[in-house]
């Protein structure tokens, strides 16, 4: 990546983040849902001050979500100030944590005068205004869904979750695609899924992109690159929350697979 990249990288960022930011500040307040009453900021609660000799249950089955990702949510509950501030903060963050990803994908998908294997031919056509406009409508373009822009104004954790499975992608269509780039891919998808377990059914779309379409079967070397970086990134950031669950339920997943870990 050129110089002229990373400042285009910059301002595509703080322009996302400021976007992001104006949403709550434009409507007036931050709005909590039920959800941030019922488990939101409990979560985040129980990020820093464990619970697990004062409450049963406090959020129903919630209560044994992974709840470091909701931390950021808790501290902000804390503070004094306008919520419509206080949710520019939160929003901002997100806006400026996908759009890093983002960028670099469309700087993979949109490169001129490729040579096939995701190269630029080094005379600069890439950081063209062309090519420069062309990636800011991929941005712009990525954050016009309405879920995403409604995510960044709640106080769920689907966005955060979602950024290292974006780095997943956008390290996954580098070049050249040596095992040690399928690792890195893996792993960051393993963190997501320790974020948020509903990302485990990106699985398939990781393994489809390593898969070497020529062959009839995934490489082993490659196969095994994906499984251990997937069980590195997952273990590495599940780990603490897994071993509280294990220690009071018997079941690192509770309350899933009961009935492999025998818990109650």
């Amino acid at each position: 990546m050129t110089r002229a990249h990373g400042i285009e990288w910059a301002v595509v960022v703080l322009l996302a983040a400021a976007i992001a930011a104006w949403l709550p500040l434009s409507a007036g307040y931050f709005g909590w849902s039920w959800d941030a009453l019922n488990h939101h900021v409990y979560l985040g609660l129980v990020a820093e001050h464990p619970r697990w000799d004062l409450d049963v249950l406090a959020a129903s089955v919630q209560t044994y979500q992974y709840p470091y990702a909701y931390w950021p949510v808790y501290r902000l509950s804390l503070l004094s100030g306008s919520g419509a501030w206080l949710g520019a903060a939160w929003a901002g963050m997100q806006g400026a944590l996908v759009a890093m990803p983002v960028w670099c994908v469309s700087l993979r998908l949109l490169r001129e005068n490729d040579d096939g294997n995701g190269n630029g031919n080094g005379n600069g056509a890439d950081v063209g205004w062309p090519a420069v406009a062309q990636r800011a409508a991929a941005c712009a373009l990525a954050f016009m869904s309405f879920v995403v822009l409604a995510g960044m104004v709640t106080t769920a954790s689907d966005i955060l979750a979602a950024v290292p499975l974006l780095w997943a992608v956008a390290v996954s269509l580098g070049s050249p695609q040596t095992l040690g780039r399928a690792f890195a891919s893996a792993a960051l998808w393993g963190m997501a899924v320790a974020l948020k377990l509903s990302n485990a059914f990106f699985l398939p779309l990781l393994v489809a992109w390593w898969w070497q379409r020529q062959r009839p079967h995934l490489p082993l070397q490659r196969a095994l690159a994906l499984a251990a970086g997937a069980t590195l990134g997952f273990g590495l950031l599940y780990a603490p929350w897994g071993w509280s669950l294990w220690r009071h339920t018997g079941n690192p997943f509770y309350p899933y697979l009961n009935w492999v870990f025998h818990a109650g």
